[in-house]
Parts: structure tokens; sequence; C-alpha cells
């Protein structure tokens, strides 16, 4: 009798639903890599350069496996490298905003005594698609500060661009973004072409909190405030998630992140390398 109650209280469980399927996230695509180094906003320390402009890119990615670089969005959705949300004229006025402007206004606005300061995100992807197809780039989203406030629409915006875009130059697995945007991350979050990281600075323990919250796939995590080894990185990796560490520039800090094994650093030196294989 007992047993008989059993199968019956079993196939009423099941027929009303009570065991759930069970979800997975989409495949992590920073993980399983070897570590990469990105060059900060393309040029590092280097001063021939504009920081945040198609030539700093592809001088960063000529030295090194990829770059990082800030990006913005425009009144027409277009995407444009830079790290503030300003628009300047060539005596360094303030215009208006990337999100005020259209593309012709801030084109317009692009070349100062003949050296270009404003670039599209695409043009660094037509670049990457045509050269330089094995390296890496992370797009750091930043909140908007001038005049719009970061609203759900524009994170929309600016997150089904960078996916539009990936898709579009096959770059899949080839780009992550660093972002603490919970609307920007929301449209990310059902995905594995692009590797999204929720931005940390120092508490690696909230970073992943927020990292699971938003359905991140790594942590962002600013270097120098707590403890970072190979231990740490560990276990990062064993709950899941990758990790990017920014901005490692000092020699002796060099080594000891790379030996900790994350997944990206980013950094402002052009000989990275020439640190670590001493």
């Amino acid at each position: 009798m007992k047993h008989n109650l059993l199968i019956i209280l079993i196939i009423a469980f099941i027929s009303t639903g009570g065991c759930e399927k069970i979800s997975y996230l989409p495949d992590n695509p920073i993980a399983g890599i070897p570590t990469k180094i990105l060059m900060h906003r393309g040029c590092g320390f280097n001063e021939d350069f504009i920081p945040n402009t198609l030539l700093a890119a592809e001088y960063g990615l000529s030295v090194l496996d990829g770059v990082e670089l800030d990006i913005q969005i425009s009144k027409d959705g277009t995407l444009w490298l830079d790290h503030d949300n300003e628009v300047h004229d060539c005596d360094g006025n303030v215009v208006g905003c990337f999100q005020t402007l259209t593309d012709a206004q801030i084109e317009s606005y692009s070349v100062c005594d003949g050296v270009e300061r404003y670039n599209t995100v695409e043009s660094v992807f037509q670049l990457m698609a045509a050269e330089y197809p094995a390296s890496y780039i992370s797009l750091d989203v930043k909140g908007q500060y001038c005049e719009i406030a970061n609203t759900r629409e524009m994170m929309n915006l600016m997150a089904d661009a960078v996916l539009s875009l990936v898709e579009e130059y096959n770059l899949e697995k080839r780009v992550l973004v660093e972002s603490s945007s919970p609307e920007f991350l929301e449209v990310m979050s059902d995905q594995s072409i692009v590797g999204q990281c929720f931005i940390t600075f120092g508490d690696l323990d909230k970073g992943l909190d927020n990292a699971a919250a938003t359905k991140c796939r790594g942590v962002s995590l600013e270097y120098g405030i707590e403890e970072l080894n190979a231990d740490v990185v560990d276990l990062v990796h064993q709950k899941g998630y990758g990790l990017v560490v920014w901005i490692v520039n000092e020699p002796e800090d060099i080594k000891k992140v790379w030996d900790s094994g994350p997944d990206f650093i980013e950094t402002d030196v052009a000989d990275f390398k020439d640190y670590i294989s001493k």
C-alpha cells in the first residue's frame, strides 16, 4: 500500500510541474584561453597617438594581444571611441555630448590640424577583421555623464550595437565588454559571442556577487587593492567566471599578475611581455 501511494505521489508531482527544468548559462566565451595582454586605451603610454582612436588601436594591436578602448554612442545610434562623453572642437571647447550629436556633427569635429581624434568602433572592427582576426578587444562602457542620464534605452541601444558589429565582422569570442550598467549587461546576458565582465574597483567578492546578479561571465578587477595570486584566480575560475585585471604597469606587478594566471591583463606598457620572459 505504501509502495503504491509513493508511486501515485511521484506521478502527481511530475504532472503538476513540481520538477522545474534546470536552466544553464550560455558557454563562457572567455573561458579556457591562455592569458592575453591588452593595451589600455589602444596606445598605453605611447604619446605618439591620441588614446581611443583608430591609430592608437592599430598600434596596440600590432604590439600586444589586443586592445582596451572606451566607447560612447551618438544620437544616430553609432558607437564611437572616446573616454569622455563630451565632444570638443579644435580649440578644446565642448560642443555637445556624443548622445546628443549626430554622426555628421561628430565627424565635423573629428579632425584637427590633420589629426583624427574621433573614430567609430566599426572602424576598429574592420581593421581587426582584415588584419588582426586572432586579436582581442575589450570595450569599456562608460556611464553617460553629460546632459542625458544613463538610461535603460541608451544602454540597450549600445548593447545591441555591439552585438550587431561582432556578428557583422565575425569577431565572435574576440570581444569583451566591461561595464557596471545592469541595463547594458541585461542585453548581454543570454548570448555566448561576447564576454561580459562586471567592473569592480578592487573588491573581488562584491564583483563576483554583481557578476552573478547580472549574469556576467567575468569580473573586471582594478589591480592593487586586494591581494591577487594564483589561488585567488583559481577560485574565480572554479566558480565559472573569467577575470580581467587592470591596469598593470610596474615591472614587479607585471610578473606577479602574469604568474597568477588571469584571463586578460590590461596595461600601458608596450614591452609588457619582455618582463614576463625574464
